[in-house]
């Protein structure tokens, strides 16, 4: 008993130190949830609502102006962006930007995908078309939330201390102009540059080859050469043979296991043998939202290229259900077009490798016999880049 009351306090204080500790982790991720959410802080205008943004089935924000401005010009702007947002005139001088989710995969297999506002597509939304509004007409407000709650919003009302000139006669010609930066989005369209998120990842040989259909060499191999070392070192010598052997085999299946994958992964990389040149087919495998750029040598009528795409269909992840493989396609000129494709999920039969999104290794062969082989009889295919971003949009 004397020794139970001696050691209680030593319990006592590792009790404390492991409350102490999950406190920390808790008041660590409250400041740091709390910091994303300031973000919007800078903007140089009011935001409410961006926690709810964020959470919500419908991620839609509306925006308060000081003066008229043309919403068909702000529609524009936007759909060089993202062809899939939806814009609508919700006042006089308030418009709503209805934006879609993107899809983060659980870390568990057996828990669905978190769903939450595209945060990179609205800081970019803020570069492009919100900044420049803010700088040239002037933002009042900016509320965040879900379309269903946004709903009962009511229009914003006019301004009272308006200038009487303000939206009569020929001064509201003048106010309607679009901003410089948005008359010079809707000249240019969208960014040129394919994102290639993935190569950022960890991992990255593994995954390729694992989202390509095939198995990475793993720690099988490396027990299994270190194995075989040690089996071979019994002849020089029973015990100091098989030590050699087997560090000698584990430093041979290391290197074995690296290299081996490593080429693996180059040879996905590598894809088909095409007359064109296809790049970046290892960052579209690992992309949550795959794209693709097909750059032309001529023109082409567009309807002949629309009737292959419509007839691509993948499998939903999850379920049985056949829908369209492309999501979306933008020409960014007359001679090149950007898809975005209905992407998998990868499953890894490993915890190290959590369950990620990306292109289909599949259905990229259907594509490059039904749609590219034809297209580039046609007209020819100068080049097909491939990449796009981590997250799956939904």
């Amino acid at each position: 008993m004397a020794l139970l009351g001696f050691s209680a306090p030593v319990f006592w204080i590792a009790g404390a130190g492991v409350m102490a500790g999950l406190g920390g982790i808790v008041v660590a991720d409250r400041r740091a949830i709390g910091k994303g959410l300031r973000e919007l802080e800078a903007w140089g205008f009011p935001v409410e609502g961006y926690r709810e943004w964020l959470l919500a089935d419908e991620p839609t924000f509306d925006v308060d102006l000081k003066r008229d401005v043309d919403v068909e010009t702000i529609s524009s702007s936007v759909r060089a962006l993202d062809t899939a947002i939806v814009i609508e005139r919700a006042g006089e001088r308030r418009f709503r930007v209805i934006t879609r989710r993107v899809a983060m995969p659980s870390k568990k297999h057996y828990e669905p995908a978190v769903l939450v506002g595209d945060r990179r597509l609205l800081h970019e939304l803020y570069a492009r078309i919100l900044a420049p509004l803010h700088a040239d007409v002037g933002i009042v407000a900016m509320r965040m939330g879900d379309r269903q709650s946004m709903q009962r919003l009511l229009p914003a009302p006019a301004a009272v201390d308006a200038p009487p000139s303000e939206g009569m006669g020929a001064f509201r010609e003048t106010a309607l102009v679009a901003p410089p930066a948005l008359q010079a989005l809707m000249r240019t369209g969208t960014a040129r540059e394919l994102p290639h998120e993935a190569r950022r990842l960890s991992q990255r040989v593994q995954r390729v080859v694992y989202a390509s259909g095939s198995h990475p060499l793993g720690v099988g191999t490396v027990i299994g050469l270190s194995a075989a070392g040690a089996f071979s070192g019994v002849t020089w010598a029973l015990l100091p043979g098989m030590a050699i052997g087997a560090i000698a085999g584990l430093g041979f299946g290391i290197a074995t296991v690296v290299q081996g994958n490593r080429r693996n992964a180059n040879r996905v990389a590598a894809v088909y043998h095409q007359p064109f040149p296809i790049e970046g087919y290892d960052d579209w495998l690992l992309s949550g939202r795959p794209l693709l750029d097909i750059e032309l040598a001529a023109p082409i009528e567009r309807d002949w290229l629309s009737e292959r795409l419509v007839k691509l269909r993948a499998f939903s992840v999850g379920s049985n259900t056949e829908v369209p493989w492309v999501l979306d396609v933008q020409w960014l000129d007359e001679l090149l077009v950007r898809i975005e494709t209905w992407p998998s999920l990868v499953q890894p039969d490993t915890s190290r490798i959590e369950p990620f999104y990306g292109g289909s290794s599949v259905m990229f062969a259907q594509f490059v016999t039904e749609v590219l082989v034809p297209l580039h009889a046609r007209v020819r295919i100068k080049a097909l880049r491939m990449g796009g971003y981590i997250d799956r949009r939904v």
